[in-house]
């Protein structure tokens, strides 16, 4: 990926093209070698491990916070709303062909109030950064899996009721373990995905 090739085929200076390749460069992803320009950066399985080890610590932190410092009532609403709706959802499957999409949207609905209540900005862009890897959200979200929804759903319920009786040790074991979860399913797909995967050897 040239920034040369981009602004000639757009008709552009070179500066604009250079910001942004930096900026997707910063956001982790592109990777830069120089003398080669820019790549779209990839991520292995163990990568992914990595990464939801990672977020697993800054929820469960992001858990914590929230009990120490207590839920908003508009805070508590909007996980319960999500529960509820989630709850229906699912119960019915009205929504089967649909419910990665929507199950993305409620996944972040209800883990973003925890965030805001932990009341720590650094740690709130921390998790933003984690949350937004492109290839978690496709993996996730966009081939579902009915039981692990299910799975996941069950786990927001006990997280939220841990924040609400102020139980910080549980709720920051249980954001932890939720997240270490779906990572492992995540890390599972993409392992099975591969070992599908036609050799190119052959």
């Amino acid at each position: 990926m040239s920034e040369v090739e981009i602004a000639t085929t757009f008709g552009v200076s070179r500066t604009p093209v250079r910001a942004a390749l930096s900026e997707l460069a910063a956001e982790g992803l592109l990777d830069y070698t120089p003398n080669a320009g820019y790549v779209v950066r990839s991520h292995s399985a163990e990568d992914m491990l990595g990464i939801f080890e990672t977020r697993a610590a800054l929820e469960g932190l992001a858990a914590r916070q929230a009990v120490e410092k207590g839920l908003s009532e508009e805070q508590y609403a909007q996980m319960k709303r999500v529960i509820d709706e989630a709850e229906a959802v699912l119960k019915s499957q009205e929504q089967v062909e649909g419910i990665g999409v929507y199950w993305g949207k409620a996944n972040a609905a209800f883990h973003n109030p925890v965030s805001e209540a932990s009341r720590n900005p650094h740690l709130q862009w921390l998790l933003r950064k984690s949350r937004d890897i492109p290839l978690v959200q496709t993996t996730l979200f966009r081939e579902p899996d009915l039981q692990r929804i299910q799975k996941a759903h069950d786990e927001h319920i006990y997280i939220l009721e841990a924040i609400v009786n102020r139980q910080a040790v549980r709720a920051e074991a249980l954001a932890r373990e939720h997240i270490y979860k779906a990572g492992a399913y995540v890390v599972s797909r993409m392992r099975s995905k591969k070992a599908a995967a036609p050799s190119s050897s052959g």
